[in-house]
C-alpha cells in the first residue's frame, strides 16, 4: 500500500531483499499489482524476474477485488450464498418449520443483498 510509485518500487525491493535472506523470491508470475488511482499507465513494478503485472480486479481468499470498486464481489458473493442455499433444499425439507427456513433465507440471502444495496449507495 503506497500512494507514490517510488515508494511502491522501494517497498517491493525492501521484501525482495528481506525474502532473500530466509530463501524466498518473488514469483513474477504469481504476484500482480492492483493501482487504485486516475493515473491510466502506472509506473512498472520491477522484481527480480520481471515487471509485476498490473490488474484490474483478481480473488483473494474467495473475494473479487477490483480497481474501480465494482459491485463484482458482492454479484459473486450472492451466486455463492444462491448456489448453496440451493443445494440445501430447505423449502422441501418437512422437519423444518417455515420459521426456520425464512430465517435461514433471512440470514444467507437477504443478509447479503443488503450488503450489496449498501455499496451500490456508496459508489454511487
Amino acid at each position: 500500500m503506497a500512494e507514490e510509485e517510488n515508494v511502491r518500487q522501494e517497498m517491493t525491493t525492501k521484501l525482495e531483499e528481506q525474502s532473500a535472506q530466509v530463501g524466498l523470491n518473488i514469483s513474477r508470475e504469481k504476484a500482480k499489482a492492483m493501482g487504485i488511482t486516475q493515473c491510466s499507465s502506472p509506473q512498472p513494478i520491477a522484481a527480480a524476474q520481471g515487471n509485476i503485472e498490473y490488474v484490474e480486479r483478481f480473488t483473494y481468499l474467495g473475494s473479487v477485488i477490483s480497481s474501480n470498486g465494482d459491485e463484482a464481489d458482492i454479484n459473486t458473493r450472492l451466486a455463492k450464498v444462491a448456489a448453496v442455499f440451493r443445494r440445501l433444499d430447505v423449502w422441501r425439507s418437512s422437519m423444518l418449520s417455515l420459521k426456520i427456513k425464512l430465517d435461514l433465507y433471512t440470514s444467507l440471502v437477504v443478509s447479503t443483498a443488503n450488503i450489496r444495496q449498501r455499496n451500490l449507495e456508496e459508489y454511487s
